[in-house]
This record gives structure tokens, C-alpha cells and sequence, in this order.
């Protein structure tokens, strides 16, 4: 390749890449803190949730610190309970864009609503099911020794 060559590509991968500047970090992270405020206001659900969050770290440390958990099962309890965290946050933003659009009964917008609740149920269930599935091998590993 060419000098030339190499300086288009570098141009090029500047365009890709386009790093953001420290001024739109802060404004990326004062709307995504002004998001989460919404939500830790506005929705009971996702303050429910945030309990059982901490609840479920708290536990997962406690059996991690009493060696009858591993690293990576005390992480992915943690994780898929922060994952269900996200589709509260995800069902809230369907429901607030809905009610902005109309607060009206309409098939489409309860058929959102509905599937904005099913992202919430269905990561919860996987969230038990992971919990499930850990706490029962450590119940066994308990039972064998």
C-alpha cells in the first residue's frame, strides 16, 4: 500500500471509529442518569426490582464468601437478575413512548404494551431458572460431601 493509500484508510477509520469527545461523554451520561431517574421515580415495578437486585447480590456474595459458590456462578447470578433490571427499563420505555403517542385504547399499542411486559416476565424466569440451576448443583455438591 501507498502512503495515500494508508492515509485514506486511516481517514476512513476515523469516520468509523469516531471516538466522542469528554463534552459528549457527560452529556451521554447526565441523559442516561436523567433516564434511570425517571424510571427509580416513576415506576413502583422497577424499585421492586431494584430491591430484589440487591437482595440477590447480597446472597450470591454471601454464598461466594462461604465458598458454595464459584466466581462465575456468583457473576452470572448477579448478571441475570441486572438483565432483568434492563427489560423493566426496556418495558418502561415502551409504555412512555405508547402513552406519548395515546393514552387511548388501541390493539397495537396493548399489543406493545404486552410484549413490553413479556420481555420483564420472560427475564425473570430465566433469571430463576439460573438461580435454580446453580442453587441446586451447590445443594448437591453439599449433600455429596
Amino acid at each position: 500500500m501507498t502512503t495515500d493509500e494508508l492515509k485514506q484508510k486511516a481517514a476512513e477509520l476515523k469516520t468509523v471509529i469516531q471516538l466522542k469527545s469528554p463534552e459528549e461523554l457527560r452529556k451521554a451520561t447526565k441523559y442516561s442518569l436523567r433516564g434511570f431517574m425517571a424510571v427509580v421515580l416513576g415506576e413502583k415495578a422497577f424499585r421492586t426490582d431494584i430491591v430484589v437486585f440487591l437482595f440477590g447480590s447480597i446472597l450470591a456474595a454471601t454464598l461466594l464468601f462461604f465458598g458454595l459458590i464459584g466466581w462465575c456462578e456468583c457473576a452470572l447470578m448477579i448478571y441475570v437478575v441486572f438483565m432483568a433490571l434492563v427489560g423493566e427499563i426496556v418495558n418502561t420505555a415502551i409504555e412512555t413512548t405508547i402513552d406519548r403517542i395515546s393514552t387511548e385504547y388501541h390493539e397495537l399499542s396493548g399489543k406493545a404494551k404486552d410484549i413490553g411486559s413479556a420481555i420483564v416476565f420472560v427475564s425473570f424466569f430465566g433469571a430463576g431458572l439460573v438461580w435454580a440451576v446453580i442453587l441446586l448443583g451447590m445443594t448437591l455438591r453439599l449433600l455429596r460431601s
